[in-house]
């Protein structure tokens, strides 16, 4: 599978994230948003699990947002 099914929620998306090289700063929801507490806890359940975790961003792109670009 090339990327997860869209129908995948929050935490089920941020679990997949390491593997398609987001880092963990590279969250797309908001601070604060019940979004974001499970797209987190997946990732860390994902790294838990033996992912290897990304630094800096994403991979194609280390430091810079996904969405904003800014560093």
């Amino acid at each position: 599978m090339d990327s997860p099914p869209n129908d995948l929620d929050a935490q089920a998306l941020g679990r997949a994230a390491p593997a398609k090289g987001l880092a963990r700063e590279a969250c797309p929801y908001a601070e604060g948003t019940q979004a974001r507490t499970l797209w987190l806890a997946g990732y860390d359940a994902a790294v838990a699990d033996g992912a290897e975790p990304v630094t800096g961003g994403n991979a194609k792109n280390p430091g810079i947002h996904p969405v904003d670009g800014a560093r």
